[in-house]
């Protein structure tokens, strides 16, 4: 093959992975705009969602946990969940194995809230694909998600 050719190729395939990225990255921002729009009627900042979304699918975690996945210091990740707790989205209770570690554990007021976002997140895509094949549509992203966890699972060392 001629090395023009090659090149040619190769900066087409750069434009389509970039084109593909940023398509991506659109879509899942969006879908994430629309469901912070349940939190205006919540008394919750995005950072507190976070911790929440954190809570309710990886399950109760301790608060040297919570600061280093969210990139907070341990005195912002205290104030934050003091916060939560007085409002109730979040409770904490010692640890079982050793009394002095306190877990932080989304209560089901919590609970409640992750699924009213669901729920708006869920209504928005389905409205936004009505006229798509769905079948079609989830295969290939089906494909895509086994092919960009497989990627994932590599660079953490998996």
């Amino acid at each position: 093959m001629c090395i023009t050719k090659l090149y040619i190729g190769r900066t087409r395939m750069e434009k389509e992975f970039k084109e593909i990225e940023l398509l991506l990255r659109g879509i899942c921002f969006r879908v994430k705009v629309v469901g912070r729009f349940v939190l205006k009627d919540f008394d919750l900042s995005a950072s507190q969602f976070d911790i929440l979304q954190y809570l309710y699918f990886e399950g109760p975690k301790r608060m040297s946990e919570l600061s280093k996945k969210m990139g907070v210091t341990k005195s912002t990740m205290t104030g934050l969940v003091s916060r939560m707790e007085s409002t109730g989205y979040v409770e904490k209770r010692p640890f079982e194995k050793d009394r002095r570690v306190i877990l932080v554990e989304i209560s089901s007021q919590g609970e409640g809230i992750i699924k009213k976002v669901i729920e708006k997140r869920v209504k928005f895509v389905a409205s936004s694909l009505k006229n798509i094949d769905r079948s079609e549509l989830l295969d290939n992203l089906r494909k895509v998600n086994v092919a960009i966890s497989k990627e994932f699972d590599q660079l953490k060392g998996n």
